[in-house]
């Protein structure tokens, strides 16, 4: 996992968050499928596309468009678009990296949680997104962490190109990097990552996070297999 945080971009905010409301859909299978075949979701393969930077892939997307989707997703499970409006991005920095790119931070701090981005400044495609809340927050109550897990897996579903019914799916994938070995996962040619970080002031945060990466990273990094991980649980 050392691997994993010394190539990913890390950034220290401070997270808030209170109540959200949302309506959980159930997942109808497909015709003639499986219940295990219904259960894997497939991602849209135009949302993720090559590129020279450490994990070797890149969201085929800017801020402004993952931005959109991001709300009409939101809004189709009964959030309200106003919530996390593209205007309120805020630049938190910017740093060049290893293979000579620049690279910008942004967040979206609402009462909610705080969303996350770093952006690649020659293309303005997004690189990763993440979801936070401080530890005193997220453990405050189970609705709470209940209502995290769902934006986090508006975040995952969106950046991946998959659809609202997914949603569940990946706020339950995320939910379990939080106990698993590394606290990562890779499922469909991205890795998905909880990271806790320590604060002095007692204020320490959670960060949920994921980003593209080509097939070798999996192996390289040692990274679990979502679905192997979901087919031993079951």
């Amino acid at each position: 996992m050392k691997r994993v945080i010394a190539v990913i971009l890390i950034l220290v905010f401070v997270f808030s968050f209170s109540s959200c409301g949302e309506k959980e859909k159930s997942k109808k299978l497909p015709k003639g499928a499986t219940e295990d075949q219904a259960n894997y979701p497939k991602r849209d393969k135009n949302k993720i596309i090559e590129n020279d930077n450490e994990t070797g892939m890149i969201y085929n997307f800017t801020l402004d468009k993952y931005t959109t989707e991001f709300n009409t997703m939101y809004e189709k499970i009964g959030g309200n678009y106003k919530d996390f409006p593209y205007k309120m991005w805020k630049k938190q920095s910017s740093e060049r990296q290893s293979n000579g790119k620049l690279y910008n931070f942004y967040y979206l701090k609402n009462k909610y949680v705080t969303l996350t981005a770093t952006e690649e400044d020659e293309s303005r495609h997004i690189v990763n997104v993440g979801c936070g809340i401080t530890v005193k927050k997220f453990n405050s109550d189970e609705n709470k962490k209940s209502k995290v897990m769902t934006i986090c897996g508006i975040m995952a579903a969106v950046a991946g190109g998959y659809t609202s019914d997914d949603v569940n799916f990946f706020g339950n994938l995320f939910a379990d990097t939080i106990s698993a070995k590394d606290n990562s996962f890779w499922y469909e040619s991205c890795i998905y990552i909880y990271e806790k970080q320590e604060a002095s002031n007692g204020e320490s945060t959670i960060l949920f996070r994921t980003m593209p990466a080509e097939k070798n990273i999996q192996s390289d990094w040692n990274l679990i297999d979502y679905k192997e991980y979901w087919f031993e649980k079951k």
